[in-house]
């Protein structure tokens, strides 16, 4: 598999959501939140810059084969997560 989960990766050329009525720009920035193996893909948080929103930004998420995204910061532990 080309990238892990919460991986860093920048697109490679604009994408289409399939659930959003906007292009997601070649070069944007997004983290890896899920993997699959068989066909490999990722599903994909995206921030896209939006000055009218509280933030700046407008999040999408978007699944993207291997081909659409170069990985740009890998994580090398998981992040621990706590529970009580």
């Amino acid at each position: 598999m080309k990238a892990k989960l919460y991986d860093q990766i920048k697109t490679l050329a604009q994408v289409q959501p399939d659930f959003a009525d906007l292009m997601i720009p070649k070069n944007t920035l997004g983290t890896i939140v899920e993997c699959y193996e068989n066909p490999e893909g990722y599903a994909v948080d995206i921030a896209i810059p939006n000055q009218k929103l509280v933030g700046g930004y407008e999040y999408v998420n978007v699944i993207l084969n291997a081909d659409q995204f170069v990985v740009v910061n890998t994580v090398s532990q998981p992040l621990n997560v706590v529970t009580q």
